[in-house]
This record gives C-alpha cells, structure tokens and sequence, in this order.
C-alpha cells in the first residue's frame, strides 16, 4: 500500500509540475465567471398558473371570474377529461360505436340506409336501366341515388376528420393513409357535384359512375372499384384507439381522488376568504392548488388517451402515424407517471421544484443550484478535456520523453504504475469538480439567494420520488466524476495500446462529439439504446430531460435526449462493461508491452 501511495504522489507531483493545470485553472476561474453571466434561465413561476389580487376579496373575485384560469374552468377541465374517459369506457361495451365500424356500415349496407358501394351498384343499375329503350329515362331517381352519395361522403369525410385530426384522436392512422383516404372523398365529390353537369341527362350520370367508379389516387389495389379502396382503407390502416381496462380504472380512480381533493381545498378556499387570520398569500396557494389538481387529472387523461396506442413503439415508428409527428414517448411516459403520484398522494405540482434543466429555474425563480447545475455543465466539459489529456500524456507522452522507462525500472509493478496514473488523472478532475461547484453555490447564493424546495424527479420515467435540491446536486456531481472517469480511462486505453498522445486525445474528444451528433440523429434508434456513449449521461434518469428549450442553443448543446424505452439498468450494464473491457485491455497491453 505504501508503494502506491508513493506511486500515487509522484504522479500527483508531476501533474503539479505541468504548466497545463495552471492554465485549466485560469480556464475554469474563467468558465465560472462565464456562467454567472451567461446565466439567463427562464422562471418557472412565470409558466405557472396565477391568481393576482391584492386582498382577500380581489382574489376570490378572480378565481370566481379571472379570464385565464378560474373555478368554472378548472371544473370544466375536469369534466371534459372525464367525458374523454366514458367515451372509451362506451367503446368497451359497445364496439359497433367505433370509428371504423362506423365508417364500414356507411360504405357497406347498415340497417338505417343503403351503403355506398350498394348505391354506386344502383347507380349503375338505374343508368342501364335507363338507357333501356323499353323503359322510360328515371334521371329523377338517379339524381336522389347521387344526393345520397354525397350525403355518405361527407358523413366519411367528417368522421374521418374528426377522429384523426381532433385533440384526442380516436383512431390510430398513418399520415399517408389519412391523405388517400381524405384524397379519394375529394376526388369523389368533385365528380358527384360537378359544377355544369346537366343532372337530366343519363349520359352526365353514366360519365359520373365511369369516374368515381375508378378514382385514382390510391394504387396498392389498383384497379379495384373507389369504395372497395376506402373499404379497404378502413379494414386495414385504420386502427380503433381503445384503453385497456387497467387504464380505465386509473382514471376512474383518479377521478374520484381529485373530484374529492378539489371539493376539500374548495371548502378551504371558503374557510379562508373569511378567516382574518389566514394571510391573502395562504389563500392564493390554496386556490393554486384547486387549479393544479384539475390541469393534472387533464393531462394525465389527455396523455393516457394518446400514449396506450404507441406504447409498445419507438419514436420513429410513431412519427408516421398521424398526429404523432413530433412525439416523445419518453415525456409522455414521465408526465404521466408524475400526474399518477401526485394525484394518488393528493399533491400538486407547484408544491415542489422540478428537476435542474440548462434554461429553466427549478423552483419558481431562479437560485443558487440553478447556477450550481447550469455552470457545471460548462466546466464539466473543460474539465473531461483536462482529464483526457493528462491519462494520454502519462502513458503515451511519457514514454516518447523517455520518463516512463525511469519508472519502470524502479521496484514497482505495472499494474500499481498503471493505476497510479489514472487515479491521478482522476483526483485532479474531482479537485476542480468540487472547486467549481463551491465557487457557483457561492456566488449563486449572493446574486440570486437559495431554494430549498424539494425537487419532484421521476426515475426512468416510473417511479416518481420527492429529494432535497442539495442531495440532487451532489448525485449530479457523482455522475460527472463517472462519466469522466468513463473518458480517462478511454484514453488510457487508446494511448497504451496505440503509443499515441495526441491520437488517444483527438479519438477521445471526437467520440465525445460524436455522442452528441448521435443523440440528436439516432434518438429513436433500438440499437441506439445499446451504445455505451449513449448512457453515459445517467442524470438523465432522474427527470425534465425535456424540459429545456430547443429553440435555445445552450439548450441543444446541454441536452442530452431520451428515447423511448431508455433504461438506467440497460445503459449502466452497457457502460460497466465497456470500462472494465476498457480497463483490462489497458492493464494487459501495458503488462506486456516492453518500455523503450
């Protein structure tokens, strides 16, 4: 032990002796500097809900009438959401109230009116029955036969719409299926009201049959008759949205649970309003917390809806289907598992701060850990670059000057050699780590004062926790020793097997880069998940990974995107494995490599 120890100071010393460190650590005095005045987070309170007013009085006034946010509409809310959830219990029990057998019924035969492909057959029959000469010209009967199809189209076309395209689509359909299907109705119903068309005439309706019995636009069937397309269409790319029965309880549930907590703080609300000894402040949060409950079991049953028929997919997958275009399955999965907690504990989301994001205050205004976690971001990345350049330059630049053969040559093992080095490396990232974490809690305190608001984070989008903002920050610190631990041992790797200096710090940096390309091209990516680069960033885990502002650059640059079915288990395995490979191959390659 004492030989390592002595190993462990000289490595210590040498780095000391290295004008590099001096000139991080004006790097650093200058990255904290930099990130106190770059700092420009939005609050958080200003994204809330609010409830202005003076006095008592002013305040129930507005929360009887405010136009933004008020007692009818938080109720409102409510009971829309639940509406939302009895649709689909109905769909349970009764399926033929579905979208596509709605649509079937109205192409095929239904028993309250002909279908549509028997009125173009009648079409069809009227035209050659007309044109019999033995029989009288029926255009009257022809033009009713028309009328109705256009009255079926529009009925489709309004179904269609409205199912795809509302707030809480009730179907599921690709966006290219969407435009056939709404395509072929167009085509359709520019022929059945052509404008000019001389309805009396059996030549215009025998030409109207021609087109409409073969409209183009749809040609994986090609050749078939137009409602065989949309019949088609229906049976095969238009998926009925429906919950499962474990979802429907939830809500249910859930229902009961925040009807009877926005009864409670109700009569809170009242309580105080006429209490001269609760403070017009109490009374704000209680009725803030009569808002939240009723936007949060909105969400929860707005998310549920629109997360149960795309969760067994990724991202890329759900793109194509229409009104999933920009969906992250992650997010959804993460607010839906936080709605979950706080309604089932009676709780609402403005009684705690959220997880530490690069553009937005964790608590309602911005504060001592906000600059703590937006700072350490910047000097984190100085710091990894330090660390990668000294576990290069102590093997590969070491033995170029010659210095790594007086070492070797002394009663020390290779493996204590090795180690020493990457300790070293290590230690020294830890020292500016900690350094630059002290410098931003203190001057963040000065500047902008400290919230002690518990942090609400969600771990892997499940499992929902409450943890103190000063705990978060040092697992975030912990995380950042091991993802640069990560990098410096990359580097060892690359610099003891290929005798590289600058190699092992070009390869190190690029494949940092690298990660940050990959994450943003090959998000929704399964073989994405499985890279060791691509986990490395485990705060990720703890929540608001989307919280941040993309149209923001610091924002894009600090981001660190989830995909659907991330797993702290999977990266953690992956990235272990990787640094013990990594380990092993360094020590081996250096054990037997001989020292020029």
């Amino acid at each position: 032990m004492s030989k390592m120890s002595r190993l462990l100071r000289g490595e210590l010393n040498k780095i000391l002796m290295r004008p590099i460190l001096y000139i991080l650590t004006g790097v650093i005095v200058i990255a904290l500097i930099f990130s106190a005045l770059l700092l420009n987070m939005s609050n958080r309170g200003d994204q809330l809900y609010h409830i202005d007013g003076g006095n008592k009085t002013e305040v129930m006034i507005n929360f009887s009438s405010a136009p933004n946010m008020n007692k009818t509409i938080a109720e409102t809310m409510v009971l829309n959401a639940y509406g939302q959830l009895e649709y689909y219990q109905n769909i349970n029990t009764s399926p033929e109230t579905t979208v596509t057998t709605r649509l079937k019924n109205l192409i095929d035969n239904s028993e309250s009116r002909r279908g549509a492909r028997r009125l173009l057959n009648d079409y069809l029959t009227g035209i050659q029955y007309a044109q019999n000469p033995e029989n009288p010209s029926n255009v009257r009967e022809l033009n009713n036969i028309r009328l109705e199809m256009v009255e079926v189209l529009n009925e489709a076309r309004t179904i269609i719409s409205e199912a795809a395209t509302s707030t809480n689509a009730s179907i599921l359909m690709p966006k290219e299926s969407f435009e056939n299907y709404i395509t072929l109705i167009s085509d359709a119903l520019l022929y059945l009201n052509a404008e000019g068309a001389d309805i009396n005439l059996i030549e215009t309706h025998e030409n109207i049959y021609n087109h409409i019995s073969q409209v183009n636009g749809f040609t994986n069937i090609e050749g078939a008759s137009y409602f065989d397309k949309l019949y088609y269409l229906t049976s095969n790319d238009i998926t009925d949205i429906t919950l499962s029965e474990e979802t429907i309880t939830n809500l249910n549930n859930q229902y009961e649970k925040v009807t009877t907590f926005m009864s409670s703080t109700l009569e809170n609300i009242n309580a105080y309003s006429a209490d001269e000894n609760i403070s017009t402040g109490t009374l704000k949060e209680e009725i803030l917390k009569y808002y939240y409950a009723a936007s949060q079991y909105s969400t929860l049953v707005s998310d549920s809806i629109y997360f149960e028929p795309v969760k067994s997919f990724n991202d890329s997958y759900a793109h194509q289907f229409i009104g999933y275009t920009d969906v992250h399955l992650y997010q959804i999965q993460e607010r839906i598992a936080t709605n979950n907690y706080l309604l089932s504990n009676d709780l609402t989301s403005n009684q705690f701060s959220s997880v530490f994001t690069p553009t937005m205050s964790s608590g309602d205004q911005v504060g001592a850990f906000d600059l703590v976690y937006f700072g350490l971001e910047i000097c984190s990345f100085i710091i990894l670059i330090f660390c990668v350049v000294l576990a290069a330059g102590m093997i590969a630049g070491e033995q170029s000057t010659g210095t790594l053969k007086v070492l070797a040559t002394r009663p020390y093992s290779r493996n204590k050699i090795l180690t020493s080095k990457i300790l070293a490396s290590l230690i020294f990232g830890i020292i500016f780590l900690v350094f630059s974490a002290i410098v931003l809690f203190i001057i963040g305190y000065a500047v902008y004062g400290l919230d002690t608001t518990p942090i609400l984070a969600v771990f892997n989008a499940t499992s929902v926790f409450v943890i103190s903002p000063f705990l978060l920050i040092l697992i975030y610190l912990a995380l950042l020793i091991v993802k640069i631990l990560f990098y410096v041992l990359l580097a060892t790797m690359i610099s003891t097997v290929f005798r590289s200096n600058v190699g092992a710090v070009v390869i190190s940096i690029f494949i940092y880069f690298l990660t940050a390309i990959f994450a943003v091209l090959f998000t929704s990516s399964t073989w994405y998940a499985f890279l060791p680069f691509a986990g490395i960033d485990f705060f990720k885990f703890f929540g608001g990974a989307f919280a941040s502002d993309l149209s923001n650059p610091l924002s894009i640059a600090f981001s660190s995107p989830m995909f659907y079915n991330s797993s702290l288990l999977i990266s953690a395995i992956v990235v272990t494995v990787t640094m013990v490979v990594m380990t092993i191959l360094s020590y081996v390659v250096f054990k037997k490599r001989e020292i020029k």
